[in-house]
């Protein structure tokens, strides 16, 4: 999903140069991202680690759910700020709502947005390190991203926007009362039906998890907490065959399928697609 994430991450660098045009005029720039979340995220640091380095396979880039960097790498190096992704592949809002996998067989338990979040107010990196003088330094203003809710819905089908919804609200205030000069930034997942996962199930599961999609998408999109949010479902609805998918330089048939097939065993054989760069999405 390598393109995707490139035009994910133009859209997010606007969104955080909106931060502080709005409400932080005389402030100064952003000292860090730090990212929480979950595959859509992950930079090699997350599900690569937790499973020692088995998932995900070599069909995937140095550890990530991609064949490329993802997007949290293209917004830190265009605002020339570190990057501390504790972003997990197969990670949930919270473990205790409902607990994340990772691994082909999704068997290896991972840690939560809200276990993320505990081990940055420990004080560690997303390596596990204690920060060093120039890790407190660089995370004295930083900008935090809240990315995740997809997979709570994905590992139980019982779990509502509204539950989902109200582990980040308590994420970003925790976030906050930590550092009071940060900004938050959480992110609307695009519509989970239409993943190329879609293929595999029944309308009645596609029905939910557009459902749940929407419902978070206001419940975050009409946030008191002081967050600005980025929906995504508009965005990947450029993408449909019906709209305008070749501007963005996908194929009119880009969004369906993915390019990778068969790594979580899906299908009898792993294959690659010959054009990943006018595909959408990686994997399923």
């Amino acid at each position: 999903m390598k393109t995707a994430q490139a035009l994910l991450f133009g859209f997010l660098a606007v969104a955080a140069s909106a931060i502080p045009l709005q409400r932080r005029a005389s402030a100064p720039s952003f000292s860090s991202i730090v990212v929480f979340g979950d595959s859509f995220s992950d930079n090699g640091n997350g599900s690569a680690r937790v499973s020692n380095g088995t998932w995900p396979s070599d069909k995937y880039y140095k550890g990530r759910f991609s064949n490329g960097i993802v997007w949290a790498e293209y917004v830190a190096g265009n605002l020339s700020i570190p990057l501390y992704d504790y972003a997990v592949g197969g990670a949930t809002t919270s473990n205790s709502l409902i607990k994340g996998y990772t691994g082909p067989k999704s068997s290896i338990a991972v840690p939560s947005v809200v276990d993320q979040i505990v081990t940055f107010l420990g004080q560690k990196t997303p390596q596990g390190d204690d920060f060093s003088a120039s890790d407190l330094t660089a995370v004295t203003t930083p900008l935090f991203v809240l990315f995740a809710g997809a997979n709570d819905l994905l590992f139980n089908a019982n779990i509502s926007a509204s539950q989902s919804y109200q582990v980040l609200a308590q994420a970003e205030a925790e976030l906050r009362d930590a550092h009071p000069t940060a900004e938050v930034l959480t992110i609307t997942p695009p519509d989970l039906s239409k993943l190329p996962y879609g293929f595999f199930i029944d309308n009645l599961a596609k029905q939910q998890l557009q459902t749940y999609t929407n419902l978070l998408g206001e419940l975050l999109g009409g946030s008191k907490t002081g967050a600005v949010n980025v929906d995504l479902r508009p965005l990947f609805d450029d993408f449909e065959y019906y709209a305008t998918p070749e501007a963005f330089g996908f194929a009119a048939l880009g969004k369906y399928g993915s390019c990778l097939v068969g790594a979580y065993g899906e299908t009898p054989n792993v294959t690659i697609c010959g054009d990943a760069e006018r595909q959408v999405y990686w994997d399923e």
